[in-house]
C-alpha cells in the first residue's frame, strides 16, 4: 500500500511539472518572439553600372541588376522588385520594436511614415509620378538622415504603439513595410 501511495506521489508530481513547463513555455516563448522584430532591407544593385551611372560608392555589393536594367523596370512596373522590405506586412505585440538590417549594396532608410508616398529623391519621383512624403522635409537632414541605414547596417525602432505602422524607403519608395501593433 505504501508504495502504490509513493508511485502515485511520484506520479502526480511528474504530472504538475509538466504542467507547469507547459504554462511558462508558451507565454515565455511569446513575449520573447514578438520583442523585436527583424525586418531585412534588401536591393540587387550591379556595382560597376551603379557606381558608373550615380557615382563611386553607391552600390557596394555584386547585385545583378544593372543601372539600365534597374531604369526600365522603374518604367514597366512602377518599382524595381528586388529593392524591397522584407517582410512587407507583419504583426508585433504594443511595446515591440523593429530591427531592421540593410543586406543590400546600396543606402537606404528605414522611416515610418504617416502615408505612403514619394520619396526625397526628386528624379525618382519625376520618374514614377509621385510626390515626396513630409517625412522629407529637411531633407538631406531630418528623418531621411535620421533613418538612413548603410550597406550592413541595422536601425532599430523605439517600441511601438498599437495601430498600424508604415515604413518606407525615403530614396525607393516602392520598398515599404506595414507593421501592425496589438
Amino acid at each position: 500500500m505504501e508504495s502504490c501511495r509513493v508511485h502515485r506521489t511520484r506520479r502526480l508530481a511528474t504530472v504538475a511539472g509538466i504542467v507547469a513547463l507547459l504554462l511558462l513555455v508558451p507565454a515565455a516563448g511569446s513575449s520573447a518572439a514578438s520583442a523585436t522584430r527583424q525586418v531585412q532591407i534588401l536591393d540587387d544593385c550591379d556595382p560597376a553600372t551603379f557606381n558608373a551611372a550615380i557615382g563611386s560608392g553607391t552600390c557596394v555589393k555584386d547585385g545583378t541588376t544593372t543601372f539600365s536594367e534597374f531604369i526600365a523596370q522603374l518604367l514597366a512596373q512602377g518599382r524595381a522588385p528586388a529593392w524591397r522590405f522584407a517582410p512587407s506586412q507583419l504583426r508585433l505585440d504594443a511595446g515591440g520594436t523593429l530591427q531592421a538590417h540593410n543586406r543590400g549594396g546600396e543606402d537606404h532608410t528605414f522611416t515610418e511614415v504617416a502615408n505612403f508616398g514619394g520619396g526625397c529623391i526628386q528624379a525618382l519621383n519625376d520618374l514614377l509620378g509621385l510626390t515626396p512624403v513630409p517625412e522629407c522635409a529637411g531633407f538631406p537632414g531630418g528623418a531621411f538622415a535620421a533613418t538612413l541605414v548603410p550597406p550592413g547596417g541595422t536601425v532599430t525602432t523605439t517600441p511601438l504603439s498599437p495601430g498600424i505602422h508604415r515604413y518606407e524607403c525615403l530614396i525607393h519608395p516602392w520598398m515599404r513595410s506595414t507593421v501592425t501593433v496589438g
